[in-house]
């Protein structure tokens, strides 16, 4: 994959405060990039320096390997803020203007509503659209001059389940097409049912940056029990990728050695005659994993 986005030392000072500092970043080409932090971590910062809204105090970054250019920036598609609208309008032709100032033709409009799922009630004023409906008409809007990166801060912030399950679903679907996103946002369990990869913010420090797969793979436990759990014991204790075990309420639970294959262990125990009345693997949240990467930068 090439790199779309490559931060390289970037810092961000208000006076004697370090929004921002040293931040190092790769953003290759189809990631849905997860920016995670506390309020006051940086991501809104990193968001408005990389969109050129912010200047940086030092560092550099880039867009596809050039310099971060009007024509450079015209690729990328943009939600920093609440979605704004004619309130009288209605969402083709709020559409219309956007299509006015970004110089995009109309027919660009008709592809973005059926995207975002808001064709048929094109005609309808924005002010009697949902929240839910205003961020995904936002997003059309955003897509509208077919960018290669969308960049989305807070997309689900004050929508309701539904309205949050849209807008994930509206962005893997996005993903699909070939696009790269990048989005900040403090729901945790969402980034972690859309984004591929991600990097933790605590005042203005990256603390952790990787995939969403390995981050959670980390701390893959398994716990069992049989009906002779001391067989249990001793048959899994031979098990050369194990990494802990310990009883936990009449159970058996276990860590695997990073990239183990929970399958091995379950054949390894077949093979020693042991049969499993109880087997869950369990796998750390990435609401879990954030808060201890917090907990730890805090040593």
């Amino acid at each position: 994959m090439s790199t779309v986005l490559h931060i390289n030392n970037l810092s961000k000072n208000y006076g004697k405060v370090k929004a921002l500092q040293n931040l190092d970043l790769h953003v290759e080409k189809g990631n849905i990039y997860g920016l995670l932090g506390p309020n006051g971590s940086g991501k809104t910062t990193t968001l408005g320096i990389i969109l050129g809204v912010t200047n940086a105090s030092s560092g550099e970054y880039s867009w596809f390997g050039e310099a971060p250019t009007a024509q450079v920036r015209r690729k990328i598609g943009a939600i920093l803020e609440s979605p704004t609208f004619y309130p009288y309008l209605s969402g083709e032709q709020n559409l219309k203007v956007i299509c006015a100032i970004k110089q995009v033709p109309l027919t660009a409009i008709e592809p973005v509503l059926k995207m975002v799922n808001l064709f048929e009630r094109k005609d309808d004023p924005f002010k009697g659209y949902s929240l839910g409906m205003k961020q995904r008409l936002a997003i059309a809007s955003a897509m509208l001059a077919d960018p290669s990166v969308l960049i989305l801060d807070e997309p689900t912030n004050g929508l309701d389940p539904q309205g949050i399950a849209e807008i994930r679903e509206l962005i893997v679907s996005i993903a699909q097409s070939g696009k790269t996103i990048i989005l900040a946002s403090h729901l945790l369990d969402e980034v972690q049912k859309v984004c591929t990869h991600f990097a933790v913010l605590k005042r203005g420090k990256k603390i952790y940056a990787g995939s969403v797969n390995e981050a959670l793979a980390e701390s893959e436990t398994v716990e069992m029990s049989a009906p002779d759990m001391e067989a249990l014991l001793h048959r899994a204790q031979s098990f050369t990728h194990l990494k802990s075990f310990q009883h936990e309420n009449d159970k058996l639970v276990v860590k695997l050695e990073d990239g183990a294959n929970v399958s091995d262990l379950h054949k390894h125990l077949i093979e020693g005659n042991i049969v499993l009345n109880h087997l869950t693997v369990k796998r750390k949240s990435l609401e879990k994993q954030f808060l201890e990467l917090l907990a730890q930068a805090n040593d």
